[in-house]
């Protein structure tokens, strides 16, 4: 179970990065900004509904909620109509980014206060 919790923090590590850095990891690994939130989706689709599984009641409904706006943050940014926010100038200037890193940081601390794993750097990523 913690590699499951592990797996959401280094999502929610490059969500509550700076843009430079998630600019940095897309670059790294030849993804298209995109990958950010299609990560997010993989992990968030998978691992709460895991760990409730194994723990219940570990990850806390506050975490949940958090989980739900990011995701919901970045449903509202997608399409096509909204392409410009996945560009690297998008990352460093579209307000959406910006409340995706805030809520980002908040499930972060969230993880943290589990005391399961150390939060990853988004440079380790």
């Amino acid at each position: 179970m913690p590699t499951s919790v592990l797996r959401l923090a280094e999502t929610l590590a490059m969500l509550a990065a700076s843009a430079d850095e998630q600019a940095a990891w897309v670059a790294r690994h030849q993804w298209h900004p995109d990958e950010l939130a299609l990560d997010l989706d993989w992990a968030n689709g998978w691992v709460p509904w895991s760990v409730d599984e194994q723990s219940p009641g570990l990850l806390s409904p506050i975490l949940h909620d958090l989980l739900q706006r990011i995701d919901d943050c970045l449903t509202a940014m997608s399409g096509q109509s909204h392409s410009e926010r996945w560009s690297p100038k998008g990352l460093a200037t579209d307000p959406g980014w910006a409340e995706v890193r805030y809520l980002s940081s908040q499930a972060l601390a969230e993880i943290a206060a589990l005391d399961l794993i150390a939060i990853p750097s988004p440079t380790d990523l």
